[in-house]
C-alpha cells in the first residue's frame, strides 16, 4: 500500500522538521524540500499508470491525440504548480506561492484555448 508508505514518510519529514525548527530553521526547509520530492517522485510513477490507462482508452474511443496531450500539459501543470507554491508556503513565501498558482492557472488557460476555440465552433454548427 503506497498510501501508507506516503502518510509515514510524509509524518516523520513533519515531525524531523518540527525537531529542527528550533535548532536551525534552515534544516527544517531541507528536510521538508527533501520529503515533498520523494513524494513527488511516487506521484509522478503514478501518473504513468494514468497515461497508460489513457493510451489504452484511446484505443476504444477514436479520439483525437492532441486533445489527449493538452489534457495530459494541464494535469502536469497542475501538480507542478501546486508543489512549488506549496513549497513557497511552507518556506514563508507565500506571496511568491500566488503568483506561481496564478502562472499555472492561466497557462491552463492559454493550452485551453484550442479545446475551446472547437467547442464552439461544434455549437455555432448546431444553429
Amino acid at each position: 500500500m503506497d498510501i501508507v508508505r506516503i502518510a509515514a514518510l510524509g509524518i516523520v519529514g513533519a515531525l524531523l522538521g518540527i525537531l529542527l525548527k528550533g535548532q536551525k530553521k534552515e534544516y527544517e526547509l531541507f528536510v521538508t524540500l527533501g520529503v515533498s520530492l520523494c513524494i513527488f517522485y511516487f506521484i509522478i510513477s503514478k501518473l504513468e499508470l494514468v497515461l497508460a490507462v489513457i493510451n489504452r482508452m484511446q484505443e476504444y474511443v477514436e479520439l483525437d491525440t492532441g486533445y489527449i496531450a493538452i489534457l495530459v500539459k494541464m494535469i502536469g501543470i497542475t501538480y507542478v504548480s501546486e508543489f512549488s507554491a506549496n513549497l513557497c508556503r511552507d518556506a514563508g513565501y507565500q506571496a511568491v506561492a500566488g503568483q506561481i498558482e496564478m502562472f499555472g492557472k492561466l497557462s491552463i488557460l492559454v493550452i485551453s484555448m484550442p479545446v475551446l476555440l472547437v467547442l464552439l465552433e461544434t455549437l455555432e454548427g448546431f444553429f
